[in-house]
């Protein structure tokens, strides 16, 4: 009686383990199935609400070689459309908050904002400043959460995290599914030129501090550099805006022939020490989104520097 007892009982376990298990699988399936459907139904209701740095699951993003000591703005793009027949016809009003790590001052230039149907499209920036003495390998974490508030609610969310780093060239690119062109941004945290042409009592290789630099005629400042960026694309997939002022600065323009017409595949630019640059490309495919850093994408653009 014994032995029947105890295997009654373990039976009984056992069979309180399945009901609790399948009773959880049962919970988190009619999450995820309210989830689909509810996704479903603002998606039939024509209620788009999207951004280039922003997402249901956490965007995540990290700038390295950060300087530690200058402002960086992160400017977030709002949209309201699928692609470019899918738009909402309506308005929709969101509220924006963050998070902000103790070692900085997070900034938005607003609080709350609308995607109005007539352009369905918005922005805002966030500005971070170090509020202490940072030193290289130190992060700033920030994330920032978008709340949809009608007609219809969504969450959207990205954790930008800054890494302190030496002095040195960075760059991303900002763009979004649908838009024509996509923006390189480029940020040089050099403190000094470098000559590349003897001048005066400089030597080749030698170093000038700001300062210094400033004091020199434009025909001896044209001898040095902060930056020098070579910088290599494929015109079957971007195009470099020629209207833009970097056209102007560049040299050492390359192109290649593609059905008999000539198109800029490559150039070189100069960018001033602690100073930043940004170039327009137009994009071949406007469905494409090049952002980057932003999740598993490869830059679409080749950059070198010295």
């Amino acid at each position: 009686m014994k032995i029947n007892s105890k295997y009654t009982k373990r039976q009984i376990f056992i069979i309180a383990l399945i009901l609790l298990n399948f009773i959880s699988f049962i919970i988190i399936f009619g999450r995820y199935l309210t989830n689909t459907i509810n996704d479903f139904f603002v998606r039939s209701k024509e209620f788009y609400f999207f951004s280039d740095k922003l997402s249901e699951k956490t965007s995540i993003y990290q700038v390295d070689n950060w300087s530690g000591v200058d402002d960086y703005i992160i400017t977030i793009n709002m949209n309201s459309s699928n692609n470019n027949i899918e738009v909402a016809s309506y308005d929709i009003g969101y509220e924006i908050s963050y998070t902000c790590s103790e070692n900085a001052i997070c900034q938005l230039s607003k609080n709350e904002g609308t995607i109005l149907a007539n352009t369905n499209s918005d922005y805002f920036n966030l500005t971070i400043t170090p509020n202490r003495q940072l030193n290289t390998g130190d992060k700033v974490v920030v994330t920032v959460t978008v709340k949809s508030t009608a007609p219809y609610k969504k969450t959207i969310s990205g954790k930008f995290t800054l890494v302190v780093g030496k002095e040195k060239l960075s760059y991303q690119i900002t763009d979004s599914s649908q838009n024509p062109y996509m923006q390189l941004s480029m940020t040089n945290t050099l403190s000094y030129y470098t000559v590349n042409e003897r001048f005066s009592t400089y030597n080749v290789g030698d170093k000038i501090d700001i300062d210094t630099y400033l004091k020199l005629s434009t025909i001896d400042k044209e001898k040095c550099y902060s930056a020098l960026v070579d910088i290599k694309f494929n015109p079957n997939e971007i195009l470099f805006d020629v209207t833009n002022n970097a056209y102007t600065d560049a040299t050492n323009i390359t192109t290649t022939v593609i059905n008999g017409k000539t198109y800029i595949n490559g150039f070189s630019i100069k960018i001033d020490a602690i100073s930043s640059k940004e170039i327009r490309f137009y994009k071949v495919d406007i469905n494409k989104n090049y952002s980057y850093p932003y999740g598993t994408n490869k830059s679409i653009v080749n950059i070198t520097s010295k």
